[in-house]
């Protein structure tokens, strides 16, 4: 991962990083290894302001989100944690940011040890990677909603009542991609909306069936 630079959104959350003690960090791993503890940066706020008490809430924001970022970058370059903090060194100790950049030897292993213990939590690690494998698509679902239509149908004088009506739906996808928010339009009937309900249901089905072989077995489910 040569030439690793750290985007300014997360250089304070770094700074921050960079000035916690020992203890601090102690504290920060007990509770990254809890059970229900995510990577997400909301619930890491919460969880880490009573340690960081004396600190204010927008610097363990930028903490959060700065972990967070970090054990993104490493899932998706899939490097060893060593290489990762050498190169994470590196970009330290070229800043250009004052606040962050230190060339001071015992600052620097100090820094990398913290670097060490905050990132090798594997129960994160598997649950970025899980993420990030669990969104490897082209085109991800953002929401739908059904849209009903009554269309009226005259036949000769449109001063007069309609002769009748036609019921229409447009099923609206939402979706998100490489190129942005999407939108997909299709018109569907009553026999489609069934179609749709028996593949759901038959979907729903096979991951009732998969779990219980997970919990049976080997396997364990990172992401549904």
């Amino acid at each position: 991962m040569p030439g690793l630079k750290i985007p300014k959104e997360y250089e304070q959350g770094i700074v921050v990083v960079k000035s916690l003690s020992d203890s601090d960090v102690h504290q920060i791993l007990e509770v990254l290894k809890g059970e229900n503890q995510t990577i997400d940066p909301p619930a890491l706020v919460s969880a880490v302001l009573p340690i960081l008490s004396q600190r204010s809430r927008n610097e363990v924001r930028n903490f959060a989100e700065a972990l967070h970022s970090l054990y993104f970058l490493r899932a998706h370059s899939d490097v060893e944690i060593e290489k990762f903090v050498d190169d994470l060194i590196d970009a330290v100790r070229l800043s250009d940011n004052k606040q962050l950049q230190t060339s001071d030897p015992e600052e620097l292993v100090h820094l990398r040890n913290t670097f060490k213990s905050l990132l090798t939590v594997r129960r994160l690690s598997l649950q970025l990677k899980a993420d990030e494998l669990g969104e490897d698509f082209a085109n991800i679902f953002w929401d739908a909603k059904i849209i009903t239509d009554i269309r009226p149908i005259w036949e000769g004088d449109v001063k007069r009542p309609p002769e009748g009506t036609v019921i229409t739906n447009t099923l609206k996808l939402e979706y998100h991609s490489a190129g942005g928010h999407g939108e997909l339009y299709l018109y569907i009937d009553k026999d489609d909306i069934d179609t749709l309900l028996s593949v759901l249901n038959r979907s729903k089905d096979k991951m009732t069936t998969l779990e219980s072989l997970a919990t049976a077995s080997w396997m364990k489910i990172l992401r549904e």
